[in-house]
């Protein structure tokens, strides 16, 4: 039998090392504030944890870095460089001061909840994954933090009852439909122009940022995803895909998309 060539350690090493490294997805939420309630603290974990597996089980060799917004361990910039693609979760309310409104509405917003260091955090997360350009994906917070970070502005509060958050009695979750905008990205995720979606918020985008396009509204009108024309790469939805109540496909679909967006 033929001797095999031996191989020493350091080359070994220095061999395919890309093939061990994973795709490093980068998920940013606040976590654990003292501001919020821990039941609410707990629902953003099970949230984050469920779009984690999914992305597990979507992209195979994957690694979800989970951020907290409120303690960074380092800069937004970092954060992007060490990523191959962001991803920005729901929470609280952003601060109204970021898109300045109205004094004599801030009573609409849940201010106990407010953290306006994760705030900026997440919109130096937003600017600088668009100057990488690497992948951008926001769920319901942050669509907002992605509207208000390129310039847009929120609804405060969208009052109640609506179709997007359940009676004051309920869990907080609705369920509704969504019309998808032709040639869109997210109508080639679902393959479809119309869906049901898991929903939990009050406040919603206003005025949407210049950059950005509308491809999903609510029957009232709310807008409830956005693409970026320059950045075919982002895209950030009002609803929960992420709910473990909802469809799983739906959120999966999603990842799935998400992932092959990295070069």
């Amino acid at each position: 039998m033929q001797k095999q060539a031996e191989v020493s350690a350091p080359e070994a090493a220095a061999l395919n090392t890309s093939e061990y490294r994973p795709r490093r997805i980068a998920l940013s939420y606040i976590m654990d504030a003292v501001n919020v309630p821990q039941d609410y603290a707990d629902e953003l974990h099970g949230l984050a944890a469920n779009t984690g597996r999914s992305i597990v089980e979507v992209g195979g060799h994957v690694q979800p870095w989970f951020i907290d917004a409120l303690r960074p361990t380092c800069s937004a910039r970092d954060v992007v460089a060490r990523s191959d693609a962001v991803v920005i979760l729901g929470g609280a309310d952003v601060h109204p001061g970021l898109y300045e409104l109205a004094r004599k509405r801030w009573r609409d917003v849940d201010l106990a909840g407010v953290s306006a260091s994760a705030d900026d955090f997440e919109i130096a997360l937003v600017h600088e994954t668009l100057a990488a350009r690497k992948p951008l994906l926001g769920i319901c917070r942050g669509l907002q933090i992605i509207n208000v970070a390129l310039g847009g502005t929120l609804l405060p509060d969208i009052g109640r009852p609506t179709i997007h958050k359940s009676e004051l009695e309920g869990d907080g979750w609705a369920d509704h439909s969504v019309s998808l905008a032709a040639g869109s990205a997210i109508e080639s995720i679902y393959g479809t122009r119309q869906i049901t979606v898991r929903s939990a918020h009050h406040q919603a985008v206003d005025a949407l940022a210049d950059e950005l396009v509308t491809v999903a509204t609510a029957p009232d009108g709310l807008i409830e995803a956005a693409e970026h024309p320059e950045h075919p790469a982002m895209l950030a939805v009002q609803w929960h895909p992420e709910d473990l109540y909802g469809d799983k496909t739906h959120l999966d679909a999603l990842m799935s998309w998400f992932l092959r967006q990295i070069p």
